[in-house]
C-alpha cells in the first residue's frame, strides 16, 4: 500500500493505480495532470514529480503520528 501524504497527514492510501486515479479525478484541472496523465502508469517518475507539483509526497509507510491516530484502542 502507498500513502499521498499532504503535510505530514495522509490524504489518500492505496494502491498504485489507486493513486493514479485519485489524482486524475481529483486534480483534473491541474496544467500537469492533463498533460501526463495519460502515462502515469507507464512513466512512474513522471507522475511522482507530478504529485510534487501538487504538494503531496509519496510514502510507502504512515507517518508515526498518522498511525497513531488510526490504531488508538
Amino acid at each position: 500500500m502507498k500513502y499521498l501524504l499532504r503535510n505530514g497527514k495522509v490524504e489518500f492510501s492505496g494502491s498504485r493505480k489507486a493513486l493514479i486515479n485519485y489524482i486524475k479525478e481529483k486534480y483534473a484541472d491541474d496544467y500537469f495532470v492533463k498533460e501526463y496523465g495519460n502515462i502515469f502508469e507507464t512513466d512512474f517518475g513522471r507522475f511522482k514529480y507530478v504529485v510534487e507539483n501538487l504538494g503531496l509526497q509519496l510514502s510507502d509507510k504512515m507517518t508515526n503520528k498518522e498511525y497513531k491516530k488510526t490504531h488508538r484502542r
